[in-house]
C-alpha cells in the first residue's frame, strides 16, 4: 500500500457520508430499435482531490483498509433504492423503467444469507419484479457453491433477473450457458474484438450467441466503440449494445432522464434491419419481459449535442 493510497483512506470511510460515493449508469442499447431496456450500475468516487475515480483506482484502497464488503453491500442497496425511485417517478404513465443491473461479487454471493438479503431489499422497496438485476462474473460463478442454480433460480423466483458479466475473461466457458438459469450475458469487449476478427471466430461466436438465444437469455456485446463494431455484432445476433459510441456511464440526473424516457444520449446509431441476418425473435428479457413488450420501452427521438432531449414527460418511451 502506497503512501497515497494511505493519505486516501480517512476519505474513503467518510465518501459513505458525504455524497462522494456514488453510482454512474449506462444504457444497453437494443440494436433493434434503440431503445434502452437496461442500465448498468457503476460504482465512482468523486476524491475532493484527485476527481472522479472509477473501481479501479480506488477498490485497492478499499481492500487495504478492510472496506471491499462495505462498498458491495452500498452499491447494491444504492442500485435498489434508485430502481425504486425510477419506478415511483414513472408511476401513473405508461412509463415502465429499464431493468437496473449491478454487479455481484463472490465475496457477497458465498453469504449464507445472500438471497434473505436480497429478498429484504426487494421486497422492502416495493419493486415490481424485473426492476433489478444482478450480473456474476464467470470465475464467481464457477467457483459457486454446488447449489449454485438452485440460488439463481430462488433469485429468479423472487422477480430478480440474474446474468453472467464480461463474458469471456475468463475462460469463456459455453458450459455457464447452457447449464446455469441465466437471463443475460455479457460479452466483454476485448473478447468480442479477439473472437470475431476472422471468419472462424466469427462462426465460434456466432454459435455462442446461439447457445445463448436458445436458453432464451438476452446477448449484450460491452465496450463497442465504433460504427463497424456495432453492425458488426448487430450482423451476428447481438441484441443489444453498451459502450462509448452509444452513452458512457452518466450521472444520476442524466441517467433519470434516460430511464423515463425523456431524453437519449446523441450517438451515430439509426435504427435498420439491414444490420440483422434473419431478423427473428428475440429472447424474453428475464422474467416477464422481452425486447418487445413495455418492460423495455418505445424507442424515443435523439437530441442535439452530448446531453439528452427533453420530451413531453411520460411520452416517448
Amino acid at each position: 500500500m502506497t503512501a497515497l493510497d494511505l493519505a486516501m483512506v480517512p476519505a474513503l470511510y467518510a465518501s459513505f457520508d458525504d455524497g462522494t460515493l456514488r453510482l454512474h449508469y449506462q444504457p444497453d442499447v437494443d440494436l433493434r430499435n434503440g431503445s434502452v431496456p437496461g442500465m448498468r450500475a457503476h460504482p465512482r468516487w468523486a476524491h475532493p482531490d484527485l476527481g472522479l475515480l472509477g473501481p479501479a483506482d480506488f477498490m485497492s484502497v478499499a481492500s487495504a483498509a478492510g472496506l471491499v464488503g462495505q462498498v458491495h453491500q452500498w452499491v447494491l442497496r444504492m442500485a435498489v433504492i434508485e430502481a425504486r425511485t425510477w419506478h415511483r417517478m414513472a408511476a401513473g404513465t405508461a412509463v415502465r423503467p429499464p431493468r437496473l443491473w449491478v454487479r455481484v461479487e463472490s465475496g457477497q454471493l458465498d453469504r449464507p444469507d445472500f438471497v434473505s438479503e436480497i429478498e429484504r431489499l426487494v421486497i422492502g422497496r416495493s419493486l415490481p419484479p424485473g426492476a433489478v438485476g444482478l450480473q456474476f462474473t464467470e470465475d464467481t460463478l464457477a467457483f459457486a457453491p454446488p447449489g449454485l442454480p438452485r440460488l439463481l433460480g430462488q433469485l429468479r423466483a423472487l422477480g430478480v433477473a440474474v446474468g453472467v458479466d464480461s463474458f469471456g475473461t475468463w475462460y469463456g466457458s459455453l458450459s455457464t450457458l447452457d447449464q446455469l438459469p441465466l437471463d443475460l450475458v455479457r460479452i466483454d469487449g476485448r473478447f468480442l474484438r479477439a473472437t470475431i476478427r476472422d471468419l472462424e471466430g466469427q462462426s465460434a461466436f456466432a454459435a455462442m450467441v446461439g447457445i445463448a438465444h436458445r436458453r432464451r437469455m438476452v446477448v449484450v456485446a460491452e465496450g463497442v466503440d465504433t460504427a463497424g463494431l456495432a453492425a458488426a455484432v448487430g450482423r451476428m445476433d447481438c441484441d443489444r449494445v453498451s459502450g462509448p459510441l452509444f452513452c458512457p456511464p452518466v450521472p444520476v440526473e442524466e441517467a433519470r432522464l434516460i430511464a423515463l424516457g425523456r431524453g437519449r444520449p446523441d450517438r451515430w446509431y439509426k435504427p435498420s434491419t439491414e444490420s440483422w441476418g434473419h431478423g427473428g425473435p428475440r429472447p424474453a428479457d428475464g422474467p416477464g419481459g422481452s425486447p418487445h413488450d413495455p418492460l423495455n420501452g418505445r424507442p424515443a427521438g435523439y437530441g442535439q449535442g452530448d446531453r439528452p432531449r427533453a420530451a413531453a414527460a411520460g411520452a416517448g418511451v
